[in-house]
């Protein structure tokens, strides 16, 4: 011991050794575990290369991860790396290595210094041809949704983040009923919208089960396009209503409901699948079933003639009657693909002269 009251804390090694302890031990990653008392907790690897035992224990704040790709001194044996960026790269911190069909972990040399670039290794590479590097940065508020290295994480509790309010939370067991979402996140089934991920809806607690056709009602996608009452000539005339769905509107378009009616004489309706639009006259009134609801992506392409168009087959449905006739019956529906340019004129035969209508239901995804 120094006189003055300067000194080093001594220690026993695992070899049975009495050394002191080295001056500012927790300062890097990778301790070997001998000989050194550090002021920060340390969780053991169970033997990093370059006999790095022990990695210190971090907080989520330390938990940021970087990604960068590596540029050059991918080779085997190779004791520095060109990286893309350093940006939060420290001495002594170690780096998971990826591509090549290997990953592996390796140690920032203790010497760097942070911002050179390439970046010394304490040993040398393993596998060849990595093509990227992750490491642990600072983050201000955790890692949040973008994920964590396993280095210096201790397995003690499930911690998750509330996206809503931006807050870690501990998981807990569902023995209850009437959580607060705000401050107990629960685990939630959740379902492919297509897009993205929504949550299961559930009603006074009993899961809701929808027909698919008032489930997309609910959600605002369903849609009728119709003519409108309109008066019908005397004779036999025949009145089209088309729906074409254009390659570019993105939309798949399903038609639950080819409906048409008229208040004199016998009708006749029928149905022709069409690869081209034929744009008739008058536009049709297209409005969406959920009040409030965002208008339809193929809108502009629902038209109607009061001008008596014969058609011409072949036909994908026909019906006979008389006042009403509802063409798609048990549950039966067309599909219109995105992106193929295709479509479908229900049109109604009069042969009386009175009021007619036609209407056909649809829901858009």
């Amino acid at each position: 011991m120094n006189p003055a009251g300067n000194g080093q804390a001594l220690q026993v090694d695992g070899g049975g050794n009495l050394k002191t302890v080295p001056a500012g031990s927790a300062l890097l990653d990778g301790g070997v575990g001998q000989a050194f008392a550090p002021g920060v907790a340390y969780l053991f690897n169970n033997g990093a290369p370059g006999n790095n035992n022990f990695d210190r224990k971090r907080e989520l704040q330390g938990k940021g991860i970087i990604f960068n790709n590596v540029s050059a001194g991918a080779g085997v044996g190779s004791t520095s790396l060109t990286l893309s960026s350093v940006a939060g790269l420290i001495a002594g911190a170690p780096i998971l290595l990826v591509g090549g069909g290997y990953t592996e972990v390796v140690y920032v040399a203790s010497s760097y210094v942070p911002g050179s670039n390439p970046v010394s290794l304490q040993s040398g590479i393993v596998y060849a041809n990595h093509t990227g590097a992750f490491w642990d940065g600072y983050a201000p508020q955790g890692p949040q949704l973008n994920g964590l290295l396993a280095t210096g994480i201790d397995p003690v509790a499930s911690v998750i983040i509330d996206p809503n309010a931006g807050n870690y939370y501990l998981t807990r067991a569902a023995s209850q009923d009437g959580c607060s979402g705000s401050n107990i996140p629960l685990s939630s089934p959740a379902i492919f919208n297509g897009t993205s991920l929504d949550r299961a809806v559930g009603i006074n607690g009993v899961p809701s089960v929808q027909n698919w056709v008032r489930q997309l009602t609910l959600q605002g996608h369903a849609y009728c396009a119709h003519t409108g009452l309109q008066s019908a000539g005397s004779g036999t005339n025949d009145y089209p209503l088309s729906l074409f769905n254009p390659a570019a509107s993105g939309k798949n378009i399903l038609v639950y409901s080819l409906r048409v009616a008229a208040s004199a004489g016998g009708i006749n309706a029928r149905v022709k699948m069409t690869g081209s639009d034929p744009a008739y006259g008058s536009a049709a009134t297209v409005s969406n079933q959920k009040a409030g609801g965002s208008a339809s992506a193929i809108a502009a392409s629902c038209t109607y003639s009061t001008s008596s168009t014969a058609p011409t087959g072949p036909f994908a449905l026909a019906d006979i009657g008389s006042g009403a006739l509802e063409l798609l019956q048990n549950e039966q529906c067309l599909l219109l693909p995105a992106g193929s340019s295709n479509g479908l004129t229900l049109t109604l035969e009069t042969s009386a002269a009175g009021s007619y209508v036609s209407s056909i239901k649809y829901v858009e995804y």
